[in-house]
């Protein structure tokens, strides 16, 4: 930009009598530029010293590797270094006696207004200066200092300036900044998808993240689904533009373009869409039909499931040449494979609200079919017991003890269908009619379930010390502690029946034993015995639905804890269950 004499002589346009300014420090360079910033003063006073000084300042001038120049009045350069010439893309020589609007016509306007602001204002600044020199062959900048030279009468005679080419840390700081922009819209986009799951959010997101990823004029997601004549495609999510600039479109099929994406075989990503050899093979219309946005640049990535089933397509466009990069696709595969995932998991969801929606409509059911067994059925079976009384009193003086016995046999019967049907009431509403949580003392409990049993003579029920306190539903803990022990008692077989019952703290459970001295059940059946209307002792010996443990089971599986057997044939049984120490309240919301 700025130019020297031969052999240190200065050119004419600025006086002898010259010398650097002394009021007010130019504005600070950066470190880089201290050291040009002190030969550009030694430059100044080489305006007035002698020749042999000006050859020594002529050395420091070209010394260092940044531009150096001095401008007079008129814009014309008098003095300027090989780096600078360099940077102007010109010989040194050339410059001399030049205006800068002559030696940089693309930039010669910008430098031109600084160099005046400088002149006039007589004040040193900084400025940054973006364009083309003859030395480049794509825009670059420059970070320019401007410095007033003064003549001895403080008259500001000409500018100096020491030019820095930033463009490569400017490209740095614009790709980091872009880095970081991405990282932003990568974390944001990331966290709405781990936390979102309404599907169609989910999937608007998606889209609207990796069209601005990609650098799309638009973007749009694809779902694949399966008709009566195969395979079509339905516009699920569109970004960048209006969707009625596709509502009007029938959605695509799958054309040799569009296969790759829809059959999850790979991305498609082209420059030009129109010349490539896939383009326009399938009728009617042969490429992109009337009215469409022009898609020059494409982009097509597909989404693919866990299970390897392709979900969909994201479909990019724009109408220049050559804009999605090899980091815009890769990008968009990364954000297309969390995508994935979120659909997934959001897919999942939405079943599983679907099949708790059906789980409360079949408990519905249940309920009305426990309503209808427990009051329906029991009624005739009332009066099967009724009438099999009143027969048996009508032949008192003419039964036969066999009849009698027959007779009791039915009343017997009768009585268990009602427990059944009891039972059956009882497990349908185990585990789901839900109570406020309330400060439970087991020991009271146990002692408010010893008193609800009858416990035979000579039998024993020990409960151990330090049972805690719980917050819990006391009902279905009680059911579960008279379901156990009852148990104990009616299994045990012998008179001398002991029980004892212990509890163990697990942290945020208690593990509670129920263990007796009865006969013991083989390991083979430790996990029948849960099973609904299973008993292992024929029910004409020990009257018994099988439903109890059954009951139980389904109890402390609805509070998150399980239940288990150890025994062995001969050495009683123990039978064991946690329980959360703390419940939540079912009308709090809490889970």
């Amino acid at each position: 930009m700025h130019s020297q004499q031969g052999k240190g002589e200065l050119a004419d346009p600025i006086p002898p009598s010259v010398e650097p300014a002394t009021a007010e420090p130019a504005t600070p360079l950066p470190r880089r530029g201290e050291a040009e910033a002190a030969l550009l003063d030694q430059a100044r006073h080489a305006l007035h010293e002698s020749p042999a000084d000006c050859a020594l300042i002529d050395a420091f001038f070209q010394a260092t590797t940044a531009g150096l120049g001095v401008i007079d009045r008129d814009l014309r350069v008098v003095r300027l270094n090989q780096a600078l010439a360099d940077i102007n893309g010109l010989p040194l020589e050339a410059h001399l006696g030049r205006t800068i609007p002559e030696l940089l016509p693309e930039m010669g306007e910008a430098i031109v207004a600084h160099l005046r602001r400088a002149l006039d204002t007589g004040e040193a600044f900084t400025a940054e200066v973006t364009g083309r020199t003859r030395a480049s062959d794509r825009p670059r900048s420059w970070l320019v200092n401007y410095a007033p030279v003064r003549a001895k009468d403080g008259v500001v005679v000409g500018v100096g300036t020491i030019v820095l080419d930033i463009t490569e840390r400017k490209e740095t700081e614009d790709r980091l900044q872009e880095e970081g922009e991405t990282l932003e819209l990568l974390n944001r986009a990331g966290k709405q998808l781990a936390a979102e799951l309404d599907l169609e959010k989910l999937v608007q997101a998606v889209t609207d993240a990796a069209t601005r990823l990609s650098g799309a004029q638009f973007g749009a997601f694809f779902y694949n689904v399966t008709n009566a004549e195969g395979k079509s495609y339905m516009l699920y999510t569109i970004s960048g533009v209006p969707r009625e600039h596709f509502s009007g479109f029938p959605m695509p099929r799958n054309t040799d373009v569009f296969a790759p994406t829809f059959n999850g075989e790979d991305v498609v990503r082209l420059d030009d869409v129109t010349q490539d050899p896939r383009y326009g093979n399938n009728p009617p219309y042969h490429g992109m039909p009337r009215g469409h946005l022009p898609v020059v640049s494409y982009l097509a990535v597909p989404v693919v499931s866990r299970s390897g089933s392709v979900i969909g397509g994201l479909f990019f466009g724009h109408p220049a040449r050559g804009v999605f990069t090899e980091r815009a696709e890769k990008l968009v595969v990364g954000l297309a494979a969390q995508a994935a995932i979120a659909m997934d998991n959001a897919h999942l969801f939405r079943r599983a609200q679907q099949l708790i929606e059906a789980l409360e409509r079949s408990n519905k059911e249940l309920d009305r079919f426990a309503y209808v067994a427990s009051h329906d059925l029991k009624a005739p079976l009332r009066a099967i017991a009724n009438l099999s009384q009143w027969i048996e009193d009508d032949l008192i003086d003419k039964a036969s003890p066999e009849t009698r016995q027959h007779m009791e046999l039915l009343r017997s019967r009768v009585v268990r269908l009602e427990s059944l049907i009891d039972g059956i009431l009882r497990y349908s509403r185990a585990g789901r009619v839900r109570d406020k949580p309330e400060i439970v003392d087991v020991r009271k409990l146990l002692d408010d379930v010893v008193a609800l049993l009858t416990v035979p003579e000579g039998a024993q029920i020990d409960v151990a010390a330090g049972m805690p306190t719980l917050l819990a539903e006391r009902v279905p803990l009680e059911q579960v502690f008279l379901n156990l022990i009852g148990n104990a008692l009616k299994y045990a077989d012998r008179p001398d029946a002991r029980v004892e019952v212990r509890g163990r703290d697990l942290g945020e459970l208690w593990e509670f034993s129920v263990k007796d001295n009865g006969p013991g059940i083989a390991p083979q059946f430790h996990q029948k015995v849960w099973e609904i209307f299973q008993t292992l002792n024929p029910r004409d010996n020990i009257e018994g639905t099988g439903i109890g443990l059954s009951i139980v089971q389904k109890i402390v599986l609805s509070k998150g804890g399980r239940a288990w057997v150890e025994s062995e044939k001969g050495a009683g049984a123990t039978f064991f269950f946690t329980w959360p120490r703390s419940e939540s309240d079912p009308g709090s919301g809490e889970r």
